[in-house]
């Protein structure tokens, strides 16, 4: 995938293309911005630019894609790139080799339960970027969910960051940029990457062939976001199946969530989210100035609702009594 693949993101590539043609690359860059808009495609393209043995694609501050060092990076093989999120991590934890029986099932288990990058994990990716480079390109680390690393992991990250070796970067991806360590975020070169346009998440959910039923719908209540638009998609299914807009969806709503815990926290927050942005669009809609009222009154319950969810609440019961106070609004969703 080219930079120019990367759709409503052309400030932030042309960026990093300059960074591979000049060769000057800072020791570490802070990619941010809300999920789903393209910072982990961008941060492993980069790292794929950077080591592309096509000098003619390298010169032009891309990658082609089509060499080894390319297709290494894309199947996560390349040992001189490093890619740490919640499964990386996960794959520290379970002691067993990835052949083995229940391996999957293990793994899985372990990835639901990782909340933040730990202190062990930043240690064994730091050992790594001291480790001599296997070939001629460069190093390249990234980090992701880089908020969610407290302070002794992001301690143990300082020194490195803010003098790595020769031909090495650190790439640092984050939805929460000021919930980062200001001793991390003044040792990174920032770089922004905003919400997407309908049309560039209408555009990438037909050309990923997204498993949704209804591209404009999902893109409505995305945010600007593909990760966004593929959990309102999630949640439509459920409001749909749950018969939402009748006497009985508020239970049949809920009563539809997972049986898991988090996974029911999740589910319940998505159809929060989509159900937020209807109540604000009917409020920019509504003429009324005492329905206007009505609908602000309700945005702040729901934002409520949306902090209940998080806490040791019943995500079931927050949603049905969230649903049940929508009662008489005639709220439109589909």
């Amino acid at each position: 995938m080219p930079f120019a693949d990367i759709l409503g993101q052309e400030k932030a590539s042309s960026y990093l293309k300059q960074l591979v043609r000049s060769q000057k690359v800072p020791g570490a860059l802070l990619f941010f911005g809300p999920d789903g808009v393209g910072k982990r495609l961008a941060a492993l393209e980069f790292a794929k630019a950077l080591n592309c043995l096509d000098e003619t694609a390298r010169q032009n501050g891309d990658a082609c894609g089509v060499c080894a060092n390319c297709e290494a990076i894309d199947k996560g093989t390349n040992p001189d790139v490093t890619f740490v999120d919640f499964t990386y991590q996960a794959r520290l934890e379970v002691k067993k080799d990835f052949t083995s029986k229940g391996y999957a099932e293990e793994l899985e288990k372990e990835i639901t339960k990782q909340q933040h990058i730990s202190v062990d994990t930043i240690r064994d990716v730091t050992a790594k970027s001291q480790q001599k480079a296997v070939g001629n390109g460069w190093k390249v680390l990234i980090i992701d969910q880089a908020q969610t690393m407290q302070g002794a992991a992001a301690n143990a990250l300082l020194k490195f960051i803010e003098e790595p070796p020769a031909k090495t970067v650190w790439i640092l991806i984050t939805n929460k940029r000021a919930a980062m360590l200001r001793t991390i975020l003044s040792r990174c070169q920032p770089l922004s990457f905003a919400p997407l346009s309908l049309e560039n998440v209408k555009d990438i959910l037909t050309k990923t062939q997204a498993d949704v039923s209804n591209v404009d719908l999902c893109a409505k209540y995305s945010a600007g976001s593909v990760s966004g638009a593929l959990k309102a998609a999630e949640a439509l299914d459920l409001l749909q199946a749950g018969g939402f807009g009748t006497p009985q969806g508020p239970s049949g709503v809920a009563a539809g969530l997972s049986r898991t815990l988090v996974t029911a926290r999740q589910e319940a927050q998505a159809i929060l989210d989509v159900l937020i942005m209807a109540l604000h669009q009917a409020w920019i809609n509504e003429p009324d100035e005492n329905k206007q009222y009505a609908y602000q009154a309700m945005l702040k319950r729901f934002e409520n609702y949306k902090r209940s969810i998080g806490r040791n609440v019943s995500p079931a019961l927050v949603l049905e009594t969230a649903l049940m106070s929508l009662d008489g609004l005639n709220l439109q969703i589909f």
